[in-house]
């Protein structure tokens, strides 16, 4: 008899039998995590808003930003302005957040789509699924989607929340077209992660690939839209980014829809080689092969903490840059503050000191909060790792050899500890070195690593409940961890610059027990008491890990 055809074209109905009931079964599976999402979208489309007119609504406020938001450090974070003449909230708002929504949208697509492709592949779950009346493409149709789902409730959240607010420049054709821009780079991504997917042979190596192309893609936008002020192809160049070509909706201000189409059919041509590709190549096979490993073993594999090491190298080199990367965007700008501060009444209050600091230090100790909250995610994702690990079957082979729990679980908790030092302290040498460099009278490096090492205590209660959680109940953990530390982060910061919010809500938060260094003396007695309960929390996960069976 012939062999069945590969082709995707080939016997239509019978490789694509079981495709809505996947998407259907990825949901349910997912449902935890894209709720996690989907609340975290909603806040921001929501608290930015109201936040922006809040401290920006007044027009003159509005037209002292641009200065600050045409500096090419914040142009490359966060992208261009498109219209100076009137500036409004819903063009700021817009400016600041979409790019940063979009990236964000794209990491959410790719986590999902690997997830369930090459993922399921690798922990041979995908086998499982085959064996059972489904077709050859099932698995790819129900994550991609499952995807378009995800990516339509992007959309929709995004466009509720920011229609809540009821701000007047922010209308709806603006929020909906902000909510299709965010879903639409969504949908170009998820298609990436399912092109990586048959490439790669590895869960780990379709992620990698993913994120890198993320990460190009944000250094091509940013590099076009810099040189578009001088160089007419700059403005090409960043087009040919989805996270470019988004931001040319202009949301909140021409509401132009045409890069939606583009953006749409980049996502159908690179789904359609995800289809030509995978027709190509067995199950669990990735189109390229492994690489061997070295002949000879590196020292640092004779312990675990080494291997341990050697896994989340690569990821700590990322977010060593990304950490200074932030500390040198927000650094760069500081020679803009004490002017734009002139111009804006809420912040002179909100900055205000009594201890004899400089407008410059007071910012940089509120941008502290920021750096701290979003370099926190280093050391709870390296924790929760450990899970990752023994979910997918790793863990159980380190342990059959004389490895014990406490040193395979002690190795990540270690690594996840010196990062929380070492990933802000980065931050606040970024920050104080491109001050350094902008102003003429900068305030001292013992200033920023002593601003940034106060919310130690902050990022160690974090770390520890997810160990704990990892330690008690995984299962939960992730989603658990990543919806504290983003609400902790969000009452954290607009606490200190909203005195609306409740001081009894923004202590929920162990971000809120932690006053600003120039507005208040440091409390050694509340930093003693978290890192106490940090480090209790911490030895109770080692003594529960050790108890509980594996998970597998």
């Amino acid at each position: 008899m012939p062999s069945q055809s590969h082709k995707p074209w080939a016997n239509f109905s019978n490789n694509n039998t079981g495709s809505l009931r996947l998407a259907k079964f990825f949901g349910r599976r997912d449902f935890l995590m894209s709720l996690v999402w989907m609340l975290v979208l909603l806040i921001f489309a929501t608290a930015v808003p109201w936040a922006m007119q809040d401290v920006y609504g007044s027009q003159s406020t509005l037209q002292a930003m641009i200065p600050m938001l045409q500096n090419p450090a914040m142009v490359a974070l966060v992208g261009p302005i498109f219209d100076t003449t009137y500036y409004s909230v819903g063009a700021l708002t817009a400016g600041m957040m979409l790019l940063m929504t979009a990236t964000a949208v794209a990491f959410m697509n790719i986590f999902f789509v690997v997830r369930y492709t090459r993922a399921d592949e690798e922990q041979e779950r995908a086998e499982m699924i085959r064996s059972l009346p489904v077709g050859r493409l099932a698995p790819l149709n129900g994550a991609l989607i499952g995807a378009f789902v995800l990516n339509l409730l992007v959309v929709l959240v995004n466009w509720a929340g920011i229609m809540l607010m009821n701000i007047p420049s922010m209308d709806s054709k603006g929020a909906l077209l902000y909510g299709a821009a965010c879903g639409a780079v969504g949908m170009v991504f998820a298609a990436v992660a399912a092109v990586c997917s048959q490439l790669a042979s590895t869960s780990r190596g379709a992620l990698a690939y993913s994120g890198a192309i993320v990460g190009l893609m944000y250094l091509v936008r940013a590099a076009g839209d810099i040189l578009r002020v001088d160089h007419s192809w700059g403005e090409t160049l960043s087009r040919i980014s989805p996270l470019g070509l988004c931001l040319r909706v202009e949301a909140f201000v021409s509401n132009s829809w045409w890069p939606l189409p583009w953006l749409l059919l980049t996502a159908a041509v690179l789904v359609a080689a995800a289809y030509v590709l995978n027709a190509r190549r067995d199950l669990g096979a990735g189109i390229i092969p492994p690489t061997p490993g070295p002949a000879h073993a590196s020292p640092l594999l004779r312990t675990n903490l080494g291997l341990t090491f050697t896994l989340l190298r690569n990821t700590l080199i990322g977010w060593a840059y990304v950490a200074i990367a932030l500390g040198v965007s927000y650094g760069s700008i500081m020679n803009y503050i004490a002017d734009f501060v002139k111009t804006t009444p809420f912040l002179q209050h909100a900055l205000t000191n009594e201890q004899g600091f400089t407008m410059a230090e007071s910012f940089a100790s509120l941008v502290m909060v920021v750096l701290a909250g979003m370099l926190a995610i280093v050391p709870v994702m390296i924790v929760l790792k450990a899970w990752r690990e023994e979910e997918d079957g790793r863990a159980e082979l380190v342990l059959a050899t004389a490895t014990s729990r406490s040193n395979f679980f002690g190795s990540y908790a270690v690594i996840a500890l010196v990062c929380s030092i070492l990933m802000p302290a980065l931050g606040a040498l970024g920050l104080w070195g491109a001050a350094a460099v902008v102003m003429t009278d900068p305030f001292s490096a013992s200033f920023a690593f002593k601003g940034i090492l106060i919310y130690l205590p902050a990022i160690w209660l974090f770390l520890g409940l997810a160990a704990l959680l990892t330690a008690v109940v995984p299962r939960i953990a992730a989603s658990v961890s990543w919806t504290y530390l983003g609400l902790g982060f969000f009452l954290g910061y607009f606490g200190q610059v909203f005195t609306q919010i409740p001081s009894w809500v923004v202590k929920l938060s162990p971000f809120g027990l932690i006053p600003n260094i120039t507005q208040a003396a440091i409390p050694w007695i509340t930093l003693a008491v978290m890192t106490a309960l940090a480090f209790v929390m911490m030895i109770a996960a080692f003594v529960l890990y050790r108890r509980r069976d594996l998970s597998s």
